[in-house]
């Protein structure tokens, strides 16, 4: 009866030990980052399933237009509890959280159709009334101050921080407030193209007023932030296939906010053209 009791203990404690093992164990990642932009995020997530990983799941970045560069489902990056540089020789957990980032296209949303009633339905029109005196239809209203875009033509203040090369905080700052979600046209260029954060398809762009140079900027530091080349809305008949510093732009885009600790005026695109 006492070796019965002791081996049951015994398998007790095997099973215990065993399942704590398991649930410490460590793997080692199965690619390089440096290699998992070049892949598939289907096969990303079949390497990592089979190297032994139970909590992988994916996140899309909806940024495609056409899919020349970037292909639909191609890997931007990939974290293993929330490290995005990792080796094959470094070891995690196996349930440690793997998220594989991938590009892919904007889902467009469908529209409702309107049904039309068959031959055989009665008409629910009403009937027919008398005719009433025509009148004269109502002008449209023509777009007020308020609605238009603000350029330097048609305001003084925008003009003055345009011409200004080094325009001061205080004066930026007091142009945002009053205008703040209005719409400015101007010609600009892209003083500067840097990655925002470590995204490899997304990019905040340096805008400053009038043709790019050198030796000189003028304007506020206006900034296109988080922007992939699609957000920028280009138009026109000469659509670059990219943008980069040196780009002259005519810029019609939504004044968003004012950042004195950055000095950086933040726009939201709405149409560029390349001039």
């Amino acid at each position: 009866m006492r070796k019965i009791v002791a081996l049951m203990a015994a398998c007790i404690l095997a099973a215990s030990l065993a399942a704590y093992d398991g649930a410490n164990k460590k793997i080692n990642a199965p690619v390089e980052s440096s290699e998992v932009s070049s892949s598939n995020y289907q096969d990303m997530v079949s390497q990592f399933k089979g190297a032994g990983f139970t909590n992988v799941s994916t996140r899309e970045i909806d940024d495609l237009i056409l899919g020349w560069l970037t292909e639909d489902g191609q890997v931007e990056e990939v974290s293993i509890g929330g490290k995005t540089s990792f080796s094959t020789s470094d070891t995690f957990a196996v349930d440690a959280p793997v998220v594989v980032s991938y590009h892919t296209f904007p889902k467009k949303n469908k529209g409702g159709t309107e049904s039309t009633p068959t031959p055989d339905q009665p008409s629910s029109s009403p009937a027919p009334q008398s005719p009433e005196p025509s009148q004269a239809p109502e002008p449209s209203p023509s777009p007020t101050a308020s609605n238009e875009n603000i350029t330097v033509e048609n305001n003084e203040e925008f003009r003055a921080l345009l011409e200004n090369p080094q325009p001061d905080a205080a004066t930026v700052e007091q142009f945002v407030a009053k205008h703040k979600g209005r719409t400015i046209e101007f010609d600009g260029n892209v003083a500067n193209v840097a990655r925002h954060n470590d995204y490899k398809t997304r990019f905040d762009f340096l805008i400053h007023a009038g043709d790019y140079s050198t030796d000189s900027a003028y304007g506020p530091n206006f900034q296109f932030a988080n922007c992939a080349y699609y957000n920028l809305h280009l138009t026109g008949d000469n659509i670059p296939n990219s943008i980069s510093a040196g780009q002259n732009l005519h810029i019609i885009a939504k004044i968003v906010d004012f950042n004195s600790t950055q000095q950086l005026l933040h726009l939201e695109p709405i149409a560029t053209s390349a001039r």
